[in-house]
């Protein structure tokens, strides 16, 4: 047996003194050049490495979210918030979905020569976030909110330093406004249900609150906050980034937008205008759905996740000690061709024709019990197949890549 002193540990720095390596992973993160920069330290160290970084996440979205929680705490909450996605509520979400979409193109695309996609599209998936988590449908309300989700997320892509002038003390602020806001929604709602005055499963607040009288998936307040916060930090990004480089994709690839206008006309015969998008219409988008996850393969919207070491592991002949973080990258893994061969070309039947891929592997949204908790993963395909049937009516062209 080895000695506990003499434990194989990864290779690799631990970079600047308590900072590590966070200014140039924070650089990198906001040049776009992270995927060089992992690139760059397997090159250096292999696969498993060790570094040292500081990240903010915890201080952003609270103690009680389902990335920090563990055990018989994460299935607890995970139950929770998972319940609101039971296949029987999913359909009245994606009418909502369908309803802003519309909206969206009437205001800001019917007429415009020019479109910049990533800034609207972020609008399009915060309106429909503001109505399927809190039930915001005042205009004034949402753009008081989403000022505020911005300044809070800029930390992210920041030093987790909190000090009067820097960017976490201002996010930090940003957040304590939109817990208050949440809680103030909590007792109105919480009013409202008591009464019996409005659906239970309007929107995600309501949802959590309606099962208070299960006590093996109840939540407190505080809880209820820190996982309404979580899931619209994890959603925001994700689903806009998907959205963006799908619109790309329908410019570019010609072969592509005529495969997914084909598709979608099929369905549109058994609809007339004013029809909104059911369940059944999304399942049978089989080839939107699989451009979606090759996009999602190539350009994964979660650069990967911190998480805690409970016990103590050896992978790769290298010993992980309990208490420290690991973080996994899924550009790496996306890009290794053990996995996916010849994994720079844009396939998207690529899943059909290799076969079942190996757990852990495709991990656009986490995986195993980690996986986001269905909410940004339905969304997500929620939107990016209804996306491409409104958007189909347009003929695009990209400019400024």
């Amino acid at each position: 047996m080895r000695r506990k002193n003499s434990k194989n540990l990864p290779p690799g720095s631990l970079g600047f003194p308590f900072i590590g390596h966070s200014l140039s992973f924070m650089h990198a993160m906001r040049t776009n050049d992270i995927e060089q920069w992992l690139q760059e330290q397997s090159r250096k160290y292999g696969p498993v490495s060790k570094l040292s970084l500081l990240a903010p996440f915890r201080k952003i979205c609270g103690e009680r979210n389902l990335t920090e929680l563990t055990g018989d705490d994460h299935k607890s909450v995970r139950g929770a918030v998972v319940s609101f996605l039971k296949p029987e509520m999913l359909n009245q979400y994606f009418g909502k979905i369908d309803e802003e979409l519309r909206n969206h193109l009437e205001m800001l695309w019917h007429g415009a020569q020019k479109v910049t996609v990533m800034p609207v599209m972020k609008t399009l998936t915060f309106n429909i976030m503001s109505s399927l988590l809190f039930g915001i449908e005042q205009e004034e309300r949402r753009n008081d909110l989403v000022k505020l989700i911005l300044r809070m997320m800029n930390a992210l892509s920041s030093l987790p330093i909190n000090l009067p002038f820097t960017q976490l003390n201002r996010s930090l602020k940003a957040s304590a406004k939109i817990r208050t806001l949440i809680k103030d929604l909590i007792n109105e709602r919480r009013a409202v249900l008591e009464q019996r005055m409005v659906n239970p499963n309007k929107d995600l607040i309501n949802c959590l609150l309606g099962m208070g009288k299960d006590p093996s998936i109840r939540m407190s307040d505080e809880e209820i906050v820190d996982n309404v916060i979580g899931v619209m930090i994890t959603g925001h990004d994700t689903s806009s980034v998907l959205i963006t480089f799908l619109v790309k994709l329908l410019g570019t690839d010609r072969s592509i937008y005529e495969k997914i206008v084909q598709e979608h006309e099929e369905i549109a015969k058994t609809k007339t205008l004013e029809d909104l998008l059911t369940w059944d219409d999304l399942a049978k988008m089989k080839y939107t759905w699989s451009v979606a996850m090759e996009t999602l393969r190539m350009n994964p919207p979660l650069l990967g996740s911190f998480r805690k070491v409970l016990k103590e592991f050896e992978y790769e002949g290298y010993t992980t000690p309990k208490g420290r973080q690991v973080i996994w990258a899924t550009n790496m893994t996306h890009m290794d061709e053990r996995l996916f061969p010849d994994p720079s070309k844009f396939d998207p039947l690529r899943f059909e024709k290799q076969g079942p891929i190996p757990p852990y592997c495709f991990a656009a949204f986490g995986g195993g019990a980690r996986i986001i908790s269905g909410l940004a993963l339905d969304r997500g395909s929620s939107i990016t197949r209804t996306i491409p049937s409104q958007e189909c009516r347009f003929q695009f062209s990209v400019t400024g890549c």
